[in-house]
């Protein structure tokens, strides 16, 4: 089966992931922008992967303008960031980014990226420290925001090769 990985990344962390699922797989990685239908026509299996921002899922709204060529598609989706990955929030993500179809039509997987402000870049970096403020400013700080204002000050990865390893072993599976 001809697989594809297609990804976008901002800070590295999607890159990382985009480039270990690749090379496990035998997969040709190519970044989301550069993704042609030609390409997804001749893909049996295409994974799309992207760091989370503002709750929007980095590459992914391009990504699905290729729906109707990619519904007769294994399609198996994940994305990144630097929450601890709670099934509540990524599950939330997931349905503010596809629609019932599309949740119904794909797989999906949650890789924790990390949090690095110094990677970040003019509007990333703009709402990023806003973020930052306002967290600061909270009289009751959950243990989440205090996490986030860690990483601000201490960057944090947890880039892991293993954690592909569900998402691996899921295409494995549809090409046997």
């Amino acid at each position: 089966m001809r697989t594809i990985v297609a990804y976008t990344s901002g800070t590295g962390f999607t890159k990382t992931y985009a480039e270990w699922i690749a090379e496990e797989l035998g997969a040709e990685l190519i970044r989301t922008e550069e993704l042609t239908p030609e390409q997804i026509t001749a893909a049996d299996v295409i994974i799309h992967g992207g760091g989370i921002r503002a709750s929007r899922i980095g590459g992914l709204r391009k990504f699905l303008r290729n729906w109707p060529e990619l519904e007769s598609k294994h399609i198996v989706l994940w994305h990144t960031g630097a929450n601890p990955g709670h099934p509540e929030t990524v599950e939330k993500v997931w349905k503010q980014n596809l629609t019932p179809e599309q949740l119904e039509a794909t797989t999906r997987f949650y890789l924790r990226g990390g949090f690095d402000f110094s990677r970040l870049r003019g509007t990333d970096k703009l709402i990023m420290g806003v973020m930052r403020v306002v967290l600061k400013r909270r009289k009751h700080p959950s243990e989440s925001d205090k996490g986030m204002l860690a990483m601000f000050d201490e960057p944090r990865t947890e880039l892991d090769r293993t954690n592909i390893t569900p998402l691996v072993e899921h295409v494995r599976s549809l090409q046997s």
